[in-house]
């Protein structure tokens, strides 16, 4: 008998398990976001590079991005059109037609008004773009009250959001993956109120973030934090 299984087997009888029987899960081409989980610790964990990841993930643009329970690709697929390469042709066709509108000493908008079928097939590139990217840029959300302990029931209220559209709520330490909370709808004006507490599973962290995204993750809206003091009575 070998001297690493004398080892394991008086382990297992003192109650203690080696290391190597509990290795972390592998990565393969996908991972999925766990609670706390930053782009350097998923880089960590599945020997990449937070880069690489950003590359494979066109919608993540930061760990605030990252929604627990979701699925991460390690690898960039160049199968399936992005919004990013959208953009890129996008980019590419504007540069082509100033080129072509130089060249016959003419603008762009002309160069578009003889062609219409050309200005409709750009703005089709267009709207895929933005129907896939939605960027809440003037959205706001507060929390009342914007500090207390654990367990404490916050209000929060949002404008400025898309209208009529299910959301999700959720929550995390600044600049971390965020936990889905629960589930809400925006009303016909882009607003919201809803109340969440604070869960237990933010003990130990100074700060929460409320952040509220579409259900795909196209756009998302987030609080400034608040601030975690004392301890649940």
């Amino acid at each position: 008998m070998s001297s690493r299984h004398h080892l394991h087997v008086s382990l297992a009888l003192l109650g203690v398990s080696p290391v190597w029987a509990q290795p972390s899960p592998p990565c393969s081409d996908t991972t999925r976001v766990s609670r706390s989980d930053t782009l350097s610790s998923i880089a960590a964990r599945c020997d990449t590079t937070e880069a690489a990841i950003l590359r494979a993930n066109p919608a993540v643009e930061g760990p605030d991005d990252l929604r627990v329970g979701r699925e991460l690709k390690l690898t960039a697929s160049t199968n399936q059109p992005t919004t990013e390469r959208l953009g890129s042709l996008a980019c590419e066709a504007g540069s082509a037609l100033s080129g072509m509108a130089q060249d016959l000493t003419s603008s762009v908008d002309s160069l578009l008004d003889k062609n219409p079928d050309l200005r409709q097939r750009l703005g089709g590139i267009g709207d895929r773009i933005n129907s896939t990217n939605v960027y809440v840029s003037k959205a706001e959300v507060s929390l009342a009250p914007r500090n207390g302990t654990v367990g404490t029931t916050v209000t929060i209220s949002a404008k400025g959001l898309p209208a009529d559209t299910a959301v999700v709520i959720g929550g995390g330490a600044p600049h971390t993956a965020y936990e889905v909370l629960q589930q809400a709808r925006t009303s016909a004006d882009g607003s919201l109120q809803a109340t969440v507490r604070i869960p237990d599973w933010s003990t130990g962290q100074e700060r929460f973030v409320v952040t509220i995204a579409a259900e795909e993750a196209e756009w998302k809206a987030r609080s400034d934090p608040f601030q975690i003091t004392g301890t649940k009575l």
